[in-house]
């Protein structure tokens, strides 16, 4: 019993309820693709302020539509189309524009995960902020998925 209330209490903390930054201005927002309302949080925080462009990954480069004239937008579909191909790309744009601070939105199902993912290819300074999955029964298929996208980061994929 005991066992398992330290499965269901590690599943929370890494997969529903992950530590999060608190934002502070930086050299861009990125957006993860994935579920939640992600793009509307990233956008509101490059509203505030918080950043002069706004980063998103979506599937399709035809889904994207300048939103604003600033912040700027830039607009990729991760080549592969996972998390580890998006970490690539924020790095290689952020390398090409000199950035060292960046802020990235994403689910808090995937926040963790994301968070090694990107501290393997870029060097600079990440804060993550979550948006929650929609419906229960969404999020309880992120943690099963994030369970086995976890062991595949950290046995099998284990550099950028």
């Amino acid at each position: 019993m005991l066992l398992l209330a330290a499965a269901v209490a590690a599943e929370l903390r890494l997969f529903v309820f992950p530590p999060a930054d608190e934002p502070v201005r930086a050299d861009a927002v990125v957006v993860l693709g994935g579920p939640g309302d992600r793009m509307g949080l990233g956008w509101d925080l490059a509203r505030e302020g918080l950043a002069p462009a706004v980063v998103v990954f979506v599937p399709d480069p035809r889904l994207c539509e300048p939103l604003a004239a600033v912040p700027e937008e830039i607009c990729l579909t991760p080549e592969p189309p996972t998390t580890r191909g998006e970490a690539r790309m924020v790095a290689e744009l952020a390398s090409e524009r000199g950035w060292d601070h960046l802020v990235v939105v994403t689910a808090a199902s995937q926040a963790v995960r994301a968070r090694i993912r990107l501290e393997r290819c870029f060097d600079g300074r990440l804060e993550l902020v979550t948006v929650r999955e929609d419906g229960l029964a969404q999020q309880l298929y992120r943690v099963f998925y994030e369970n086995g996208a976890m062991i595949k980061a950290l046995a099998f994929e284990r550099d950028c």
